[in-house]
């Protein structure tokens, strides 16, 4: 099984090279073989499915044991290691990649015409990079791989955009460049922080024994003198900065409706389903997991920015007609209850937000399928210039409809098994922000339902300029495909069995949130038991900070 997840990991790399070597290679063969390949990397990560177990705390098909606890050696000084492994944190988001891909593939099957082997060549090398990032148990294997993800997608708009996509590459490869370069400061810290006051004194990059070697150092004395400016809080921050812009958490959002606008629907398939995951998965993996005491110190302060951003990415979607980027601005919204999951610091908040991720990639990618779909045939995103389509496509209105009230989190489906034990969690910390995260979901329910309304119901709505019989409004578009069928079916399916049967799901996630769980509370004991009482952080306006009695921190109030 070991051997399997490095052969997933570097199975899409083998197509890029089949891809740009193969001669004379047009766009049906290149379509083929991406599909071909994503399909072989999709079947690998289901078999690592079903061999996960779900009551092991470690990371698991860890990849060549021999050479160490974790990894082959890459560098032996430093102590760097090609280290793979999946643990609940990690595992759906690996698999979900892999689905996601296909229905990327499928998205472009008769759209991308245009520099076809080069194209799947690019999605197939982000595939990599995504699947490297979440199985990386080495943290500067993780940095590799999260800096590598870039690439492809800069180019996958920058070459396959739209008219203003030379801008929107740019945005977005300097905008989160810049950010990723002070999390990658946050990563050397934490490196030398253990080395310094681990016992042997001895460099490692192996994030599992960061993880566990983190948690025992007097991170409650240091932040005790003064949590401002404790080793917890600074490190913390280096590490936000450039998670919070993958997340992308407000007011960091701006590179994001830019680039979902300007991308190829493959491009916004992978970017909203799973690149930005990487920013919360980082936030979980690094921040939650290593970092904890800066959450609770930074508590206020990010809670505040979680729910306004909730609020101002529900409002700012309402206010659009342009249907990308009306998605795009629901998905500030949702990632909001994400990040807002993980502050509740508590097992039931966090153990939303992971699943909450999986939801979102699922909801998401679809609605940005099914936008693909119209804009193949209409030419157009606007509310304003299409309607009725359940007239015209019934099985693309089905599918619309179903990922939509997925998406505002209808009971039955998977966006309320993630978003209500966010609310549950987040109550139990600060009822406040509870409250006012419900009104994103309330917005979140009425955009989409306008969506569906004008674009789905009602009268039969066509641009003219692509009508076929004179722009009487009755042109003949024709059915979704098999491969658009093919496409979105695995995503309707997903989001049915995980709001009906979620318990699987949250078996395998629930050991690896419960170690991070354990960690923060304990720090947050060990806190209670110092005295005096620190220097905290004021809050600036929304979110106050309940903790639970057994594991008091002393409050921000």
């Amino acid at each position: 099984m070991a051997t399997l997840l490095a052969i997933t990991v570097l199975l899409p790399m083998i197509g890029v090279l089949v891809l740009i070597a193969a001669p004379g290679l047009d766009a049906s063969g290149a379509r083929r073989i991406a599909l071909g390949v994503s399909l072989a990397t999709c079947a690998a990560s289901v078999l690592l499915l079903i061999g996960f177990d779900p009551a092991v705390t470690t990371p698991q098909f860890a990849y060549g044991p021999a050479q160490g606890p974790y990894g082959l050696s890459w560098m032996t000084r430093p102590d760097i290691r090609f280290a793979l492994g999946l643990d609940g944190l990690s595992l759906w988001l690996f698999v979900l990649t892999t689905v996601l891909m296909i229905t990327a593939v499928l998205s472009s099957w008769v759209s991308i015409t245009d520099r076809a082997p080069l194209y799947y060549a690019f999605l197939l090398a982000l595939e990599t990079g995504l699947l490297g990032l979440f199985a990386s148990l080495d943290v500067i294997l993780f940095y590799i791989f999260f800096e590598f993800t870039l690439i492809p997608l800069f180019f996958l708009i920058g070459l396959w955009g739209g008219p203003d996509r030379n801008r929107a590459s740019v945005y977005f490869f300097l905008y989160t460049l810049a950010g990723s370069l002070l999390t990658l400061l946050g990563v050397i810290a934490l490196v030398v922080v253990h080395q310094q006051h681990s016992l042997d004194h001895r460099l490692t990059f192996s994030i599992p024994e960061l993880t566990q070697g983190l948690s025992k150092l007097p991170w409650a004395e240091w932040y005790q003198i003064d949590s401002w400016t404790s080793p917890q809080v600074f490190i913390f921050l280096l590490l936000l900065a450039g998670f919070a812009i993958k997340v992308p958490l407000f007011p960091f959002h701006t590179w994001l409706p830019l680039a979902h606008v300007e991308a190829p629907t493959a491009g916004s398939i992978i970017l909203a389903g799973v690149l930005l995951k990487v920013g919360s998965y980082g936030l979980m993996r690094f921040n939650m997991a290593m970092t904890p005491l800066g959450a609770v110190a930074l508590f206020p302060l990010l809670a505040t920015m979680a729910v306004v951003g909730i609020i101002y990415g529900a409002l700012t979607a309402l206010a659009q007609t342009d249907m990308k980027r009306l998605v795009a601005y629901s998905s500030v919204s949702h990632m909001g209850f994400i990040v807002l999951g993980m502050l509740a610091l508590n097992e039931t908040g966090m153990n939303g937000a992971v699943i909450q991720m999986l939801n979102h990639g699922l909801t998401t990618g679809a609605l940005f399928a099914c936008v693909g779909v119209l804009y193949e045939r209409y030419h157009t995103r606007s509310m304003n210039e299409i309607g009725g389509i359940w007239n015209r496509m019934p099985l693309l209105a089905f599918f619309f409809i179903f990922s939509s009230l997925g998406s505002a989190a209808l009971p039955g489906l998977n966006g309320f098994v993630g978003e209500f034990p966010i609310l549950v969690g987040m109550f139990a910390e600060s009822p406040r922000a509870a409250v006012y995260s419900t009104l994103g979901m309330i917005l979140g329910a009425f955009y989409l339902l306008l969506m569906l309304r004008r674009v789905v119901f009602g009268p039969l709505v066509e641009p003219a300029a692509h009508d076929e019989h004179g722009g009487d409004g009755h042109a003949e578009i024709r059915p979704l495909g098999w491969h658009e069928i093919a496409g979105l079916t695995p995503l309707a399916i997903l989001i049915l069995w995980i709001g009906i049967f979620p318990e699987p799901f949250f078996a395998r996630i629930r050991p690896a949130v419960a170690i991070t769980n354990q960690n923060l509370q304990a720090q947050r004991a060990a806190i209670h038991s110092i005295a005096p009482a620190p220097t905290t952080i004021q809050p600036p306006a929304v979110a106050t900070a309940t903790p639970p009695v057994a594991a008091r921190p002393l409050s921000a109030h």
